[in-house]
C-alpha cells in the first residue's frame, strides 16, 4: 500500500510539473498588409508575450499562401551614398508620399532607403537564430521592425482575406494563428 502511495504521488508530481503549457504564449492583433499586384512578398505582424523566457525559432503557412515564411528584422546599414547612381536618386525623388509608405513599411528589396537620416540605409534580414522573447514582455511586430515575411505569395494579400500562420518556438509549444489582411493595423 505505501508503495502504490508513493507511485501515485510521483506520477501526480510529474504531471503537475508538465501541465500549463497551454497559455505560455499569447498571441494578438495578428494582421497583414495588403500587397501590390506587381510583388511575391508579404509581412505579417503581431504582439507576442512569452510565460517565460523563450525564442520564435520559426514561422510556416500554407503552400496555398505563401512559398516559404522567415522571421525577419529591419536593421540600419551603414550605406555610402557616392554608391548610388543618379538613376536610383531621381527615382526616389519621383515617389509620392503612399509609394515611399510602401517601401518603409513593405520590406520589399534587399534594404530600404531612409533618406531622413543622412547616410543611413535600412537592411531586412532574417533572424537565423530566432526572435527572444524574455518572460512576461510583449514583443511588436510591426512594420518597420520585427515581422514575419512571407516569400512567393501565391496571390497578392487582399483586404478581408485570412489565412493561417503557424509559430514554432524553443520551448513552448506550436501557436497557429488567424491572421487577417487590412490596409492597417488593428485598432489604427
Amino acid at each position: 500500500m505505501k508503495r502504490e502511495l508513493t507511485i501515485l504521488s510521483a506520477a501526480a508530481l510529474v504531471l503537475a510539473a508538465c501541465g500549463g503549457d497551454d497559455e505560455a504564449v499569447e498571441i494578438d492583433n495578428a494582421w497583414a498588409r495588403t500587397s501590390p499586384m506587381a510583388t511575391t512578398l508579404g509581412a505579417a505582424y503581431f504582439d507576442i508575450t512569452a510565460d517565460d523566457d523563450d525564442v520564435l525559432v520559426a514561422a510556416s503557412v500554407s503552400s496555398d499562401v505563401a512559398g516559404s515564411a522567415e522571421i525577419h528584422e529591419i536593421v540600419e546599414a551603414e550605406m555610402d551614398m557616392d554608391d548610388m547612381d543618379d538613376g536610383e536618386m531621381s527615382d526616389m525623388d519621383d515617389m509620392d508620399d503612399r509609394e515611399m509608405s510602401d517601401m518603409d513599411d513593405m520590406e520589399d528589396g534587399d534594404h530600404e532607403m531612409d533618406m531622413g537620416d543622412g547616410d543611413m540605409a535600412m537592411v531586412m534580414q532574417e533572424m537565423a537564430d530566432g526572435l527572444p522573447l524574455p518572460a512576461d514582455e510583449t514583443v511588436s511586430l510591426e512594420p518597420g521592425g520585427y515581422h514575419v515575411m512571407l516569400l512567393d505569395l501565391v496571390e497578392p494579400l487582399e483586404t478581408g482575406d485570412e489565412f493561417e500562420l503557424t509559430l514554432d518556438f524553443e520551448n513552448a509549444d506550436d501557436v497557429t494563428v488567424t491572421v487577417t489582411v487590412a490596409e492597417t493595423a488593428p485598432g489604427s
